[in-house]
């Protein structure tokens, strides 16, 4: 009998999983020209991982994505926000990052 319950708390620990945010970062808010075309821009990039991962290539890869929606301009009011989610043995780091395209004016030549 204390067998069955043992192996009924395992199950339950082996399938439970939390969240855990550990930072959210918010700058380039003074950077926005007054008269500034904005257009929100957005992603998100995930890195699984068994017991341990040693890099933090996945944060890159969100700003590079980011960036890559703004290729005429530049991204103000980044937030980033970098949040696992763990599971037994397993977990998700995840890194969202959001911001604001200031789009460049074309500029054209004129004779």
């Amino acid at each position: 009998m204390n067998a069955r319950y043992s192996l009924l708390a395992l199950a339950l620990l082996g399938s439970a999983c939390t969240q855990s945010v550990h930072q959210v970062a918010v700058g380039g808010l003074d950077d926005i020209p007054h008269d500034a075309r904005l257009r929100p821009v957005e992603a998100e990039v995930d890195q699984k991982a068994f017991l341990a991962a040693g890099n933090t290539d996945f944060a890159d890869a969100a700003l590079t994505q980011l960036a890559a929606q703004c290729p005429n301009g530049r991204v103000v009011a980044l937030q980033a926000r970098h949040s696992t989610d763990l599971g037994f043995l397993v977990y998700t780091n995840r890194m969202k990052m959001t911001g604001m395209c200031v789009e460049e004016p074309s500029t054209s030549v004129r004779d």
